[in-house]
């Protein structure tokens, strides 16, 4: 009993020192730690910066008189744009002013990164974010209905595409999720497979004889045979979200619902590229259903009645088609939900449209307007 009483003091005290307010390790405060002092300051751009592309942007650094300048390294994008000399004729006295060309950068969010090598040996990084918009105004088109047909009024329409004179259309919502064979004339659903109740399905495409299905949330895919819908594969993906799949022959092509649009290996899902979507006054937000139409990408914008044409490589809106009031108020229902459908009819040129849950497809021609 002594032993133990002994043990139990030694433990009492050990638990006091462990929790005084002077123990620092118990506590685990965080060590603090100062930021290294900087002998040059950046002055502009002195906070995030949106410009069209094109045009240039004014870089001015504040240099102690006292400090040589060996060399400045400016890098946009990550990549090296010139080294001035510390020789320069835009250098003077206490400052470094320039500009700086974006020929050749794409639309989107970007960095703009200077590293200063002083004579002493020493460095110094600057950095800031500059958003480039499109150089491009959209053209705006307007739209001329050549046909009507019937949709099914139940289908929360996802995916789009025309293919050997057949619809192929993908449908959403939790518990009626579908892939389905359509006939245009009619709207009669000839084939259909059902997704599990837990999955919410999203765009469809269809490359060589497979056809591809992303969902909304589950970050899962399918991959079918084109004519008996089997499942060949399940495969899954990295974006946190799936909205609208197109592809171009050789990749799948991804929305998430941002401006941001994926450019898939149609075996392994893996992102091989990105681009960002942008027009002359800022991001074309919101991109769902999508179609690839002679070299371009068509998106529906989420909750508007426009879509917009994108050039793939850059990301700039090149179009922009009003289809406001297509389906006409008489056919709208309380659930009739948005415009989401494109086809692409690439033998007969055909441009076909549809919505969520809407009793029409349309067969339309686009024209400039004005």
């Amino acid at each position: 009993m002594r032993i133990q009483g002994v043990t139990l003091i030694a433990i009492l005290i050990f638990t006091a020192l462990s929790c005084s307010p002077g123990n620092g390790s118990s506590e685990r405060r965080p060590v603090p730690h100062s930021k290294p002092s900087r002998i040059t300051s950046l002055v502009e751009p002195a906070a995030p910066v949106t410009i069209p592309l094109g045009e240039e942007i004014r870089v001015a650094l504040s240099i102690p008189d006292s400090i040589g300048v060996d060399s400045v390294r400016v890098f946009l994008g990550g990549h090296l744009k010139r080294t001035i000399p510390g020789s320069s004729g835009e250098q003077k006295q206490g400052s470094l002013e320039f500009m700086l060309a974006t020929e050749g950068e794409k639309p989107g969010k970007s960095g703009l990164r200077l590293r200063l090598f002083f004579t002493g040996g020493e460095s110094e990084n600057h950095s800031m974010q500059i958003t480039f918009l499109s150089n491009k105004v959209p053209v705006e088109y307007s739209y001329q209905v050549v046909n009507e047909y019937p949709h099914d009024a139940t289908a929360y329409t996802q995916g789009l595409e025309y293919v050997d004179g057949m619809l192929f259309e993908g449908t959403g919502n939790y518990g009626t999720s579908s892939l389905r064979r359509v006939t245009l004339e009619t709207g009669e659903v000839t084939k259909i497979r059902d997704l599990d109740q837990s999955l919410f399905g999203e765009g469809i495409t269809v490359l060589g004889e497979r056809i591809y299905q992303i969902t909304y949330k589950s970050q899962v895919g399918f991959i079918y045979d084109k004519s008996t819908f089997e499942e060949i594969q399940k495969v899954y993906y990295q974006n946190r979200e799936g909205w609208g799949l197109t592809n171009n022959g050789e990749e799948l092509i991804m929305s998430d619902g941002t401006n941001i649009i994926y450019f898939l290996d149609p075996e392994m899902f893996t992102i091989n590229r990105q681009i960002e979507v942008y027009h002359n006054e800022g991001p074309a937000n919101s991109l769902n259903e999508l179609e690839y139409i002679n070299g371009k990408i068509w998106a529906n914008r989420y909750f508007t009645d426009e879509i917009v044409i994108i050039d793939p490589e850059t990301g700039k809106v090149e179009g922009r088609i009003n289809l406001k009031g297509i389906l006409r108020a008489t056919e709208r229902r309380p659930n009739t939900d948005v415009l989401n459908g494109i086809a692409w009819d690439s033998e007969g040129e055909r441009l076909f449209v549809t919505g969520k849950l809407w009793p029409r497809l349309f067969e339309i021609r686009i024209r400039e307007s004005g």
